[in-house]
């Protein structure tokens, strides 16, 4: 359904054109946002939805705290590194002539020896243990791009332009 021309919606919203379906299973000891782009160098495709990450990770850093943040409306400045995890998660590829592949990945992790306790965040890094399964869809259109503005104080987010 479209918007009216009179019509303001608080959402950025376009209709999206998938092409292919690519699966990966990535193998122990690779560096998962580095193999899902380089997939997606190999096949050709420029910006996709990854519909499906599942696995388990020796380690992965994520933007994240250990304590209550000082303000809980400022994006977060910290890291955590956590160990033998399993979880999963969703996220975007895009591409960009002067940044390259850009992998974005929020996670949902599970810590194997601290009882499950439970993480989530932004994926910065991830090493995989046993193995990664992930499903990338590709998107024809729009075109996808990384914008950042006061209202969203400072943290880049996802665009679209008719391609």
């Amino acid at each position: 359904m479209f918007l009216k021309s009179d019509e303001r919606s608080p959402v950025r919203e376009h209709l999206i054109t998938t092409g292919r379906r690519l699966a990966l299973a990535i193998e122990p000891g690779e560096e998962v946002l580095a193999c899902i782009a380089d997939a997606c160098r190999r096949h050709g495709i420029e910006q996709a939805i990854i519909t499906v990450f599942s696995g388990a990770l020796r380690t992965a850093t994520l933007i994240g705290t250990t304590r209550p943040p000082d303000d809980s409306e400022a994006p977060l400045g910290d890291t955590i590194d956590v160990v033998y995890t399993e979880g999963i998660g969703s996220g975007t590829v895009s591409y960009d002539a002067a940044a390259g592949y850009v992998v974005h990945l929020h996670v949902a992790l599970g810590e194997k020896n601290a009882a499950c306790r439970s993480v989530a965040g932004h994926m910065l890094s991830g090493t995989v243990h046993y193995v990664a399964e992930v499903v990338l869809d590709e998107v024809v259109s729009p075109r996808f791009g990384r914008e950042s503005s006061v209202a969203t104080s400072g943290v880049a987010t996802l665009t679209f332009t008719d391609a």
